[in-house]
């Protein structure tokens, strides 16, 4: 990830290469997330097309407690858990 710069690893120093680590982590875990949610988004469509999933880009609903939302988060689990095995497959 540090010296993956085609070819212009030798002109930059390893201080500078390492200057823009983060920047790179911040990029692959960016697309990383939004491959799985995009999946995920998908998947709930799949079985319930009629709905519309905008709203959720928006956040929790603002009616939504901390309490329950921690609550949802924890029953999702499991379902996160099994999606996950499903795209090692």
């Amino acid at each position: 990830m540090v010296d993956s710069e085609e070819g212009s690893s030798s002109s930059k120093s390893l201080v500078e290469r390492l200057e823009k680590a983060p920047k790179k982590f911040f990029d692959v875990m960016t697309a990383t997330s939004k491959n799985y949610l995009t999946h995920m988004i998908g998947v709930v469509k799949s079985y319930l097309p009629q709905y519309n999933l905008a709203p959720i880009a928006k956040g929790i609903a603002p009616d939504c407690s901390d309490v329950k939302f921690q609550g949802y988060c924890k029953v999702s689990e499991v379902i996160a858990e099994e999606i996950l095995k499903n795209l090692a497959e």
